[in-house]
């Protein structure tokens, strides 16, 4: 039986591993893309140091170009940070991991009813997954190495 769960467990560990390896480019980055935009930034930054008490709706009005660095939906604004999860993490995993000190954590911090109910279903699936675990590993594991 040991056996069998070792060998179960190893080609969990390959496919995962196999999962994984084939991600390899979400680790890569263009450079000249990243230059270029940082040189938009720069020159944003020059602009608004050069007019003091400038806003970005005077800079639309006036039909300045770098003003979409900021205003398009890749842009910098408050709206785009609405969505983010909670410390980055989605709400499920909080209560998947953390159980009820994880809702809690969503709850205070994220305040969104839609977060919090994420965030007790994954504290349901964790509890779930813990009892068969401990089941799985009391009626196999333990009581084989009993009966030998």
């Amino acid at each position: 039986m040991k056996k069998l769960l070792i060998l179960a467990s190893m080609l969990i560990l390959i496919g995962v591993g196999k999962s994984m390896a084939n991600q390899a480019d979400l680790f890569s980055y263009d450079a000249v893309t990243i230059e270029n935009q940082m040189a938009q930034l720069d020159q944003l930054e020059g602009y608004v140091l050069s007019n003091p008490g400038i806003t970005l709706g005077e800079m639309s009005t006036n039909g300045n170009s770098l003003a979409s660095l900021v205003s398009d939906a890749n842009g910098i604004s408050g709206f785009n940070l609405a969505n983010e999860k909670v410390f980055g993490v989605p709400s499920f995993v909080w209560g998947c991991v953390f159980s009820w000190v994880g809702v809690l954590v969503v709850y205070l911090v994220g305040q969104d009813k839609a977060e919090t109910k994420s965030a007790i279903y994954g504290c349901v699936v964790g509890a779930v997954a813990y009892t068969a675990f401990y089941l799985i590993y009391y009626f196999v594991i333990y009581n084989a190495n009993n009966i030998i």
